[in-house]
């Protein structure tokens, strides 16, 4: 009953999405709609639908134990507040109020396209951070929020946002380089240092351990030993991740396509020459970062939100129009049908 309602849900989005045009976006009462189903079905879901739901519970009972412990203070704080009234559904609750009106937010002050955005969320991350892992889902979102502050230079925002990031989940310590970038356009010598990154990363995937060795802090010369000695293990938990895998191949080649296009792009959107940079980043992370697996994949899916904004422009450079749209939506519905049946991410 509950996968059914999301395929509803995922239907309406559909439709929202295909026939998007100024008039739909004028009626505000859709997006608030939508806000609220996203916000209930997310707030509501059954016990044990996803993941992770029973390790919150974990936590939830037992405050004082090493995986509670590691946690982040505002987890403390919303946990402590639903261990004070005695409901663990607040915490869900809570989060879900957190992350979903927030997301929506940010796609709409970022995205011209604000439902096909909403689409390749919805189907993708959704799933996996608002659904299961909360904690990243708020701090995500408040990533996605704080992009206008990087483009705008406004840094001091941008930082104060960074810290609330990491205030519910550490994994926003990955987006601290991203200070240094802006909007500025991209001059052709840069744009051909954008096109030849990802390639020498990609050639030399192992490069990011190198330079991890580099820093002189015993901690993490230890762990890089251990995961070092992991890996020689053949089937080990820690074996190198599959970095040409069909989602890392898309969002390749949607990369490409975008810096090819670029000079269109920018004129139709003022937040091509950041968001280019971000994804950027995020594929050398990934790639840089993928002998420690379940840190680059936990990188990639933080940052890949910025894909919900992206990938809707591939559909403006397809003729017709309503083909890229299509396309995008075909797209949108094997990347949730892959989460559901494929990867198990949610129990059916």
């Amino acid at each position: 009953m509950y996968i059914a309602l999301l395929f509803v849900i995922l239907l309406a989005i559909i439709v929202l999405a295909f026939f998007e045009d100024e008039e739909i976006q004028s009626r505000g009462w859709l997006l608030l709609a939508l806000v609220a189903v996203l916000t209930l079905f997310v707030a509501l879901r059954p016990a044990g639908i996803d993941n992770d739901y029973n390790a919150y519970l974990g936590y939830y009972k037992h405050p004082t134990g090493v995986a509670a412990l590691l946690t982040e203070p505002t987890f403390k704080m919303i946990s402590g507040l639903a261990r004070f009234f005695d409901a663990p559904l607040l915490m869900f609750i809570t989060y879900a109020f957190l992350a979903v009106p927030l997301k929506v937010y940010a796609i709409k002050r970022l995205s011209p396209y604000w439902y096909l955005s909403i689409l390749l969320w919805f189907t993708h991350l959704f799933v996996i951070q608002e659904m299961t892992q909360i904690r990243v889902a708020v701090s995500s979102g408040i990533f996605l929020f704080s992009i206008p502050f990087l483009a705008q230079g406004e840094k001091k925002k941008f930082s104060l946002c960074l810290i609330l990031a990491i205030l519910f989940h550490y994994s926003a310590l990955a987006l601290l380089p991203l200070i240094l970038i802006g909007n500025k356009d991209l001059s052709r010598r840069f744009r051909f240092l954008l096109i030849v990154l990802p390639i020498f990363i990609y050639a030399f995937p192992f490069a990011g351990m190198e330079m991890l060795k580099w820093i002189p802090i015993p901690f993490i010369q230890q762990k890089l030993q251990m995961y070092e000695e992991l890996m020689i293990y053949e089937g080990g938990v820690w074996a190198e991740i599959n970095i040409y895998n069909a989602m890392a191949l898309v969002r390749l080649f949607a990369y490409y396509v975008l810096i090819w296009r670029y000079d269109y792009l920018k004129e139709k959107y003022p937040y091509m020459p950041v968001l280019l940079k971000v994804f950027c980043y995020s594929i050398c992370v990934y790639v840089g970062l993928s002998f420690l697996p379940p840190i680059a994949m936990r990188v990639e899916e933080f940052i890949a939100i910025i894909d919900c904004i992206l990938f809707p422009l591939l559909a403006v450079l397809i003729r017709p129009h309503w083909l890229g749209r299509l396309l995008v939506v075909l797209y949108a519905i094997c990347i949730l049908l892959a989460n559901i049946f494929l990867y198990k991410l949610l129990k059916i």
